[in-house]
């Protein structure tokens, strides 16, 4: 494909371009001086023609694909101001973007090694840690050269900000990051050595009263779908919240009122059968089914589950009265009144999907049992119970 002088450049073109008998240079309309160079082998490079100091200079920015077309014209752009404010760039010359800046080594990382060894929902977390708290701040910067200082920093301000255990999460994900780096030979040792928590790790034992738990469920009734609906589900199957919001259309099976979770999407990669209370079939039956796919997909982004749970929950508080509690603590509410009206504690971890206690270890590889019927019938008495407690306390 040949390109006219003066055209813009883009990536269908550059991918389009083949290698002639001679040596061919295509200049950019959009960047005076800017454009790419075919050999007769076919290797395209990134040049720039430009003047300093009233001489001709030419420079080789890098090669396509490893220098994509953006850090291209941003590296052409970087190059040309810096000629005009008498700042000579073959002396300062910014490098090309290399496996050892730390946005390419946080692109790299959640590619190669988070996508495919971590649930979606985990990778995407972890993405979502590095950027907004670290790719924002150190961008472009040499992986070798951040510290445990700059580290530090970073955690610092998060707790500044009034969220420690985000700055919790925040370390664990870079901290696999350089862990990575260091199994990829891009740097030695990790600036993350002897970085402690910045929080204290404590177990939750929140338990909600019945008042708390009925006006909770209140509100989450009269909020409704899509964020009131999640709380009622979380409150009447007590599983995770990535479960219920994860949840398909395709996982349920009405007439058995079955709903079956796949390993990819629990937390312990066990599939998992929940019995659905006469409570919760209705609930769900009622929702309206905006996507093929998902119970309760993202409203702009196909293919995306619901987020935005903090300013939902802040209204869910508001309006219940109930202060200091999770979402989290729904489930452990859940297991604990199971219990207190006589529930088998392997009946409840069977409930939960967990692995340890009287299911876990060889009782749990040998024991395939699935206590279906009693499941059903502890969450059905369950969905009873939220009933006659959202009938008997007003909100508080």
């Amino acid at each position: 494909m040949k390109l006219k002088v003066g055209q813009i450049l883009t990536d269908i073109a550059l991918r389009k371009l083949a290698a002639g008998e001679k040596r061919i240079e295509i200049w950019d309309a959009k960047i005076p001086g800017f454009g790419v160079r075919v050999s007769t082998s076919g290797t395209k490079s990134f040049v720039l023609v430009y003047r300093f100091r009233g001489q001709p200079r030419r420079l080789t920015l890098g090669r396509y694909p490893l220098l994509s077309l953006a850090d291209a014209r941003e590296l052409a752009t970087a190059v040309l101001r810096n000629a005009k404010l008498g700042i000579d760039p073959e002396a300062g010359q910014q490098a090309p973007p290399t496996a050892h800046q730390f946005d390419a080594a946080v692109a790299d990382f959640v590619e190669t090694h988070c996508r495919r060894h971590n649930r979606p929902s985990t990778a995407g977390e972890t993405e979502r840690n590095l950027r907004v708290h670290f790719v924002s701040r150190w961008g472009r910067r040499d992986i070798r050269e951040i510290t445990r200082a700059d580290v530090h920093a970073v955690l610092d301000s998060i707790v500044m900000a009034g969220t420690p255990s985000a700055a919790n999460h925040a370390l664990a994900s870079v901290r696999k990051l350089f862990n990575w780096a260091i199994e990829r030979s891009l740097l030695e040792t990790s600036p993350c050595s002897h970085v402690q928590r910045p929080a204290k790790v404590s177990s939750r034992d929140r338990v909600l009263t019945e008042k708390e738990l009925a006006s909770i469920y209140s509100c989450a009734k009269a909020a409704g779908y899509p964020f009131g609906s999640v709380v009622e589900l979380l409150v009447l199957t007590g599983q995770r919240r990535g479960e219920v919001t994860g949840m398909q259309w395709g996982d349920l099976d009405f007439d058995k009122r079955l709903w079956t979770i796949p390993g990819d999407r629990t937390k312990n990669s066990v599939t998992h059968t929940v019995p659905l209370s006469t409570v919760a079939i209705e609930l769900i039956r009622s929702l309206p089914k905006i996507s093929d796919k998902l119970v309760f997909p993202s409203i702009g982004e196909e293919g995306r589950t619901i987020s935005g749970f903090s300013k939902a929950k802040g209204r869910l508080d508001a309006c219940s009265g109930v202060a200091g509690w999770t979402l989290h603590d729904l489930r452990r509410t859940l297991a604990t009144e199971l219990a207190r009206a006589g529930t088998s504690p392997h009946v409840i971890e069977r409930i939960l999907n967990h692995k340890s206690g009287i299911l876990g270890g060889v009782a749990g590889v040998y024991n395939r049992f699935g206590y279906l019927p009693e499941m059903r019938a502890a969450l059905e008495l369950w969905g009873d119970r939220v009933s006659m407690l959202v009938a008997e306390h007003p909100r508080l």
